[in-house]
C-alpha cells in the first residue's frame, strides 16, 4: 500500500472559491472531469455565472431535449436561450447578455436531431472562435465529439483547444472520464478533477495533473468527498480542494 504524501492541500468552500479564488481570463480553457453524478454540470454553471460577462459572453451547447438544470441556470445567470446561431436579430436588439444557451429544437428523430445539432453547434463554435472573447461550454463533450454524425465536432473543438487562447476564445469541457475526450482538453489552464475510486482513472488524473505532484493528485482524488473537486491551475502550478 502506498504511503499518502505528507502534504496538506488547502480547502476552500464552494462560494469562496468561485467568487474569490477562481480567476478567469478570456481564452483560457477549463476541463471538468468526474463520474456520473459527480457534480460536473453544477460546478461548471457556478463558474460560468461568475466568469461570463457581456464583454466576454458564454455560449452553452445543450444536447438534451429537456434539462431542468439548464433552465434554472439560464434564468439565474440571465443567459438568453436561442435555438439557432447566430441569435435572431430581435435578440441582438435586446442588448448584450452575459451569455446564451444554444438549444436547438428537438423532433425526437435521432438522425434529424443529430444532423441539426452538428450544423448549429459547429456554426456557433467556429463563429465564437473567429470573433474571440467568448466562452464555449461543452457540457456533453463526449457526445459532441463521438455521437454526432461524420466524426462529430472533434475537429472544431480541437481547433479552439489548440488555437483559441490567442483569439480570446475559451473551451470549457466536461466529461465523465478523461479517456472519452480528445487529449487537448488535458492541457486546460484550469483543471477540476472529481473523486475517483477506479485506480486506472486515478492514474490518468495524475498524468493530466503532471504540472504538480503526481502522487499527491492520486491521493487527493481517491479521497475526495461527493461533489468535491481537486482544482489545478496549470499555469501557476498550484492546487486546492473545492468543497461541495
Amino acid at each position: 500500500m502506498r504511503r499518502p504524501p505528507d502534504v496538506d492541500v488547502v480547502r476552500y468552500g464552494r462560494k469562496e472559491f468561485v467568487e474569490e479564488v477562481f480567476d478567469y481570463a478570456p481564452g483560457q480553457h477549463v476541463t471538468i472531469l468526474a463520474p456520473s453524478g459527480g457534480g460536473k454540470t453544477h460546478l461548471g454553471y457556478q463558474l460560468l455565472k461568475e466568469a461570463a460577462t457581456p464583454e466576454c459572453p458564454a455560449v452553452v451547447l445543450v444536447m438534451k431535449p429537456r434539462d431542468e438544470t439548464v433552465t434554472r441556470f439560464s434564468r439565474a445567470a440571465r443567459f438568453r436561450t436561442v435555438r439557432r446561431w447566430p441569435p435572431p436579430l430581435r435578440s441582438a436588439l435586446q442588448g448584450k447578455p452575459p451569455g446564451w444557451v444554444l438549444w436547438p429544437p428537438t423532433t425526437f428523430d435521432p438522425d434529424t436531431d443529430d444532423a441539426v445539432q452538428k450544423a448549429v453547434f459547429s456554426r456557433a463554435i467556429l463563429s465564437c472562435y473567429k470573433r474571440g472573447d467568448r466562452i464555449l461550454f461543452a457540457d456533453e463533450t463526449y457526445s459532441l465529439e463521438n455521437e454526432l454524425p461524420q466524426g462529430g465536432l472533434t475537429k472544431p473543438i480541437r481547433t479552439v483547444h489548440t488555437k483559441g487562447r490567442s483569439m480570446g476564445c475559451g473551451m470549457w469541457s466536461a466529461s465523465q472520464r478523461a479517456a472519452y475526450i480528445n487529449r487537448w482538453a488535458y492541457q486546460a489552464h484550469h483543471l477540476f478533477l472529481g473523486g475517483e475510486t477506479d485506480e486506472d482513472a486515478q492514474k490518468r488524473f495524475s498524468e493530466i495533473g503532471a504540472a504538480v505532484d503526481k502522487a499527491l493528485v492520486r491521493h487527493v482524488v481517491a479521497n475526495l468527498r461527493v461533489h468535491e473537486f481537486l482544482y489545478i491551475n496549470r499555469d501557476e502550478r498550484t492546487m486546492c480542494i473545492v468543497e461541495a
